[in-house]
């Protein structure tokens, strides 16, 4: 079950290597490597990923680069860059949105770990 509680990555925070966990993930700083989370990650706008990434959710404001999978959705909010694939069974991509790679929904989603 995950966690209600949060996670910031400060604006002057960089991140190299894994970060996992059962905690709601905010980037405002920059992560490069992989992410797994048993929850929700936001990378807010100035926040950088290049990153591998799973997690029940995901919404991007900032910018990330990597393979994405969601169990449940992936959401490209206005004026995020997001390059790579998406793997996803719901994705929302809204106006203002960059988004260069591939979406496959139709695939069975891995369990976190």
């Amino acid at each position: 079950m995950a966690s209600t509680e949060n996670c910031t990555i400060g604006p002057e925070i960089k991140i190299t290597g894994r970060v996992s966990g059962d905690e709601d993930v905010n980037v405002q700083g920059t992560i490069e490597g992989t992410i797994s989370l048993a929850s929700h990650l936001n990378i807010e706008e100035g926040g950088r990923v290049v990153a591998d990434v799973e997690a029940d959710s995901i919404a991007v404001q900032g910018y990330l680069e990597g393979e994405i999978v969601a169990r449940e959705i992936v959401q490209l909010l206005p004026g995020c860059t997001v390059t790579g694939n998406i793997r996803a069974p719901r994705i929302n991509i809204e106006d203002g949105a960059r988004f260069r790679g591939n979406i496959d929904m139709d695939v069975a989603m891995p369990d976190a770990g």
